[in-house]
């Protein structure tokens, strides 16, 4: 799938470090893809929070997805430990029911699976204007 991104939108997420983490192989994949097609560079991706944790504390990241589901729980930790680091992200989910979010969580960011290349470019956007604010 061909995705267009207008110059200035190139321009923001040239080189933005984004952490993915997501426990499907393929939709991993395909995020990557996608990401280092935007000019992203990409931290991952983590299958599990403890990956995740791990590449938090070792790697220096700007912005980063997350599946809210992984196997086994959820993404929770890891958006806390981003939120600390003052770190944007996005929740990305196959489900229409947010409510494994506790409440201060649901107010963020949320993409649906599939996730198509122009929903994910304005998220990551937007991800890429507060790391770099």
């Amino acid at each position: 799938m061909r995705m267009a991104i207008n110059a200035q939108l190139k321009d923001k997420l040239k080189d933005l470090r984004v952490l993915v983490v997501e426990d499907e192989f393929l939709a991993a994949k395909s995020l990557e893809t996608s990401l280092r097609k935007m000019g992203c560079e990409v931290v991952g991706p983590a299958s599990t929070v403890d990956e995740a944790l791990a590449f938090i504390k070792s790697r220096t990241i700007d912005a980063a997805i997350l599946d809210i589901n992984l196997s086994p729980g959820t993404s929770e930790p890891v958006a806390r430990a981003l939120r600390y680091r003052n770190c944007p992200f996005v929740f990305i989910t196959g489900y229409s029911n947010i409510s494994v979010l506790p409440d201060d969580l649901r107010g963020c960011l949320i993409l649906t699976k599939p996730t198509d290349p122009v929903s994910l470019a304005a998220a990551v956007g937007q991800l890429a204007e507060h790391a770099r604010t």
